[in-house]
């Protein structure tokens, strides 16, 4: 269940990255919304701030996870950066820096993906309609 988040997280965040740098390119190309900038830097500022608070909040973002010695958590989401078990000791990973910027990558690029879709959607309309 967790590679599943893991690998599902890396593919949105390679989509994310898709919607980076394909709304650069769709402004370039053609058409774009009249409200094609404004849109922009809303998505730029939102990505920031979700970036900003996924990399201070990492210890907020907890999900259960069972196991035989009681229950415990996994911080951080989607990608894993702490686990706490049911004494609430922390178990930092070799890797716990990487996966905290990883979140804060994820974040950020997330809001682009969704205005690379509506920018998509937004032309095909725009070819259908001529």
């Amino acid at each position: 269940m967790l590679i599943f988040i893991v690998i599902a997280a890396t593919l949105l965040m390679l989509v994310g990255a898709w919607g980076f740098v394909g709304i650069w390119r769709f402004a370039r190309s053609g058409a774009t919304p009249k409200n094609w900038k404004k849109l922009v830097f809303s998505t730029l500022g939102a990505g920031l701030l979700l970036g900003l608070i996924s990399s201070l909040a990492t210890f907020w973002m907890l999900f259960p996870y069972p196991n035989s010695m009681g229950p415990g958590w996994f911080a951080g989401l989607p990608y894993v950066a702490v686990y706490v078990d049911a004494n609430d000791n922390y178990y930092h990973f070799s890797f716990t820096q990487v996966s905290v910027i990883a979140n804060a990558c994820f974040w950020f690029l997330l809001p682009f993906a969704l205005l690379r879709v509506y920018g998509a959607i937004w032309r095909r309309q725009q070819l259908g309609a001529e």
